[in-house]
């Protein structure tokens, strides 16, 4: 599912702590977006704002700053409050990752506002009345709940994992059984030519190891891995067969 994120807007409303407001910018920036929209904002520019964007302070220096949340959602075409507070409007309701399934195809042509209130006191019932939707982020208890940055960079990662999830998650590459038996016969030549012999046999010891690998789920770069280091093992041995072999030839034994 993509995104254009371009087409995302976060807006704090009234933030009263510049170094909040500095974390949020860092939580977007690290999550692909850009868009920062402060409504009668703390000074978000001062140097504990700045220090806590850490590398973000691009986002600080072009957040767009109105007077009022009906101005700032204005040109919006999904605007969702964030609330923790039980609220009597009949609003549609998410959670932070069902909003995120919501709001991320709309994004396609439209734009998406996610709103968060004061650090104190929220949104007022009147700052509701401009939204669409309202959105919560369940929690085991109410009190104390996330702070401003903190639910900024929530809602930045479940649209982040919603858009790119799939294509971030790791994708094994297992090596097949061909890939492993090549592995297991160079294992045995290189043992075999160091005298080495099982306690048993070679077939129980070849089945132990490939318990190992068998639990281990190997890829194929750790197969590849296990062949480096058999390779050197060989080249070593090969290097002390032929520094015998010359001294056998210089004292003629």
């Amino acid at each position: 599912m993509r995104i254009r994120p371009e087409n995302v807007y976060f807006v704090l409303v009234e933030p009263q702590t510049p170094g909040n407001v500095g974390a949020a910018a860092r939580a977007l920036k690290t999550m692909g977006f850009s868009n920062l929209v402060l409504v009668n904002p703390c000074d978000y520019l001062s140097p504990e704002a700045r220090w806590l964007a850490h590398a973000s302070e691009d986002i600080l220096e072009s957040a767009r700053v109105v007077n009022s949340l009906e101005e700032a959602v204005a040109e919006m075409h999904f605007v969702v409050a964030t609330t923790q507070r039980t609220r009597g409007l009949h609003l549609p309701y998410y959670t932070a990752r069902e909003l995120a399934e919501k709001a991320v195809p709309i994004t396609a042509e439209h734009t998406v506002a996610v709103v968060f209130g004061r650090e104190d006191s929220g949104l007022t019932n009147h700052e509701l009345t401009f939204c669409d939707a309202i959105s919560t982020i369940p929690a085991q208890v109410k009190h104390p709940s996330l702070n401003l940055a903190q639910a900024v960079m929530l809602y930045a990662y479940e649209f982040f994992q919603v858009a790119y999830g799939e294509e971030r998650t790791y994708h094994w590459r297992l090596a097949n059984r061909s890939q492993l038996e090549a592995l297991y016969r160079h294992l045995r030549q290189s043992l075999e030519k160091i005298g080495f012999q099982p306690i048993d046999n070679w077939e129980n010891f070849l089945m132990r190891f490939a318990r190992l690998m068998g639990r281990a789920n190997a890829e194929v770069r750790d197969v590849n891995v296990w062949h480096k280091i058999l390779d050197e093992f060989d080249f070593y041995i090969k290097h002390l067969e032929e520094k015998i072999a010359r001294l056998e030839k210089k004292t003629g034994k």
